[in-house]
């Protein structure tokens, strides 16, 4: 008798009864990794028990004191290190924080450094001439780079000299007889944009020669002016150009696209110096007008400062809101934008010479700082602090050095002090020091910490 149950190859129904399960058997795959065999594991278990052995030896060999002494520095540690990463974000942000209030002060005019009194008078070591043969005339201006790597300056022969201010030589010339095309008569006035991507310059004729300052090429001549060209200056951190002149008029020119911008007329004689800062503005001096004028360029229009008798020669601004004044009959003013009189004025600040005041020749400040220096010909550069919220001038002390001190400039940070000096006025003949030395003098200040 044939059943299934003996039939071999062939496998069994089951049947399932009424109420009952069926379960099935799950069979091992050969290649399923067996953990109680010692198959494979996964990453983590084997990283968890490498863990646990490692804790385990550790704990194994310290007590329980030890344990929670190593848990305590580990957890000061991380704190360290946490507290470290706050404060040095912290010390980023007040870092950027006194950045921006620092540009807001400076562009609104109410940056005020209060640096006057760290100043100590340097001695005769610390004062120092450098001299060229090319500038064999009183040198008539000069200009530093922003970054304080080099100077320009500019003489009667005709003459224009790149001096480095590390290496302490000349890095290149610009003379009459080598740029004969370019540069005609006196050199008057030289500026240098922000970034020292280009050099302004100006001479007795009415064209202004823009210059590569790094190589010294010529890179482009404006035109325009009917009479000589007697200041330039950049308007800070940009490359336009505000010129003054002799014709009467203020120009603007942009050096991106090598333009004429506008003129800007006012002035009822030859205008003698001119600056600027950040904001859209231009300030100059009138000469024989006796007036100061500030240019707003973007409102198109002008506010009129009227000045001491005299011949008003030269204007520097202080901050945005406050300038300094000299004049021919020796006295200097010290002004305020929102004001049309002097705040302060100091007669005669050079002294006289056969009872004729000395005229102010030249004037040099520290950007939003209470600190500025006078240049006459009476054979000292004189310090001067203000004081009193901008209502009074004091004197610091003196520099001794001879010759007409034609034109001065300070270093950003203050500590230096270039001056041109010659042995006439920088734009005319009527007295001579025949004992002065025509060379770039450059002082070196000592600051109190």
């Amino acid at each position: 008798m044939s059943t299934s149950f003996f039939l071999k190859g062939k496998s069994r129904k089951l049947h399932k009864r009424k109420g009952e399960k069926i379960t099935k058997k799950r069979i091992k795959k050969p290649n399923d990794p067996n953990l109680e065999n010692g198959g494979e594991s996964s990453d983590s278990d084997l990283d968890l028990k490498k863990f646990s052995d490692v804790e385990d030896s550790e704990s194994d060999h310290e007590t329980a004191e030890q344990k929670k002494l190593r848990i305590a520095k580990t957890y000061l540690e991380e704190i360290e290190k946490e507290e470290a990463k706050r404060a040095e974000l912290k010390e980023l942000d007040t870092a950027v924080d006194k950045r921006l209030l620092k540009d807001y002060l400076e562009q609104k005019g109410k940056l005020r450094i209060e640096v006057a009194d760290n100043y100590i008078c340097p001695t005769e070591d610390d004062i120092r001439i450098i001299r060229a043969k090319e500038h064999r005339l009183s040198l008539t201006c000069v200009c530093i780079s922003n970054d304080a790597q080099f100077a320009i300056t500019g003489c009667k022969s005709g003459s224009i000299i790149k001096w480095g201010i590390k290496e302490k030589r000349k890095l290149g010339t610009l003379t009459f007889k080598t740029h004969s095309n370019f540069l005609k008569g006196s050199i008057l006035s030289a500026a240098l944009t922000s970034d020292s991507k280009f050099l302004a310059t100006s001479d007795s004729s009415p064209d202004i020669q823009i210059w590569d300052p790094q190589t010294l090429k010529h890179i482009h001549t404006f035109k325009g002016h009917k009479d000589s060209v007697i200041g330039l200056v950049f308007r800070k951190s940009t490359h336009t150009l505000y010129s003054a002149s002799k014709d009467r008029s203020v120009k603007v020119w942009s050096l991106d696209e090598m333009a004429y911008v506008e003129t800007l007329f006012g002035h009822q004689s030859p205008i003698t110096s001119i600056d600027a800062l950040t904001r859209e503005r231009a300030i100059t001096s009138g000469g024989r007008d006796t007036s100061v004028r500030i240019w707003k360029i973007v409102e198109e229009s002008q506010l009129i400062f009227n000045g001491p008798e005299g011949s008003l020669d030269v204007v520097k601004l202080l901050d945005e809101e406050h300038f300094v004044s000299g004049s021919d009959n020796g006295s200097l003013c010290l002004w305020s934008a929102l004001k049309k009189k002097p705040l302060c004025t100091v007669p005669e600040a050079h002294g006289q010479e056969n009872n004729v005041p000395r005229w102010i020749v030249s004037l040099a400040t520290l950007l939003n700082s209470d600190v500025f220096a006078s240049g006459s010909y009476d054979n000292n550069v004189r310090l001067w602090k203000v004081s009193n919220s901008y209502r009074n001038i004091v004197p610091l002390f003196s520099l001794s050095i001879s010759g007409f001190i034609n034109s001065m400039q300070f270093t950003s940070d203050g500590t230096q002090l270039y001056v041109a000096v010659g042995q006439e006025h920088k734009i005319g003949r009527w007295f001579k020091d025949g004992s002065a030395k025509n060379g770039l003098v450059i002082v070196n200040f000592l600051l109190k910490s």
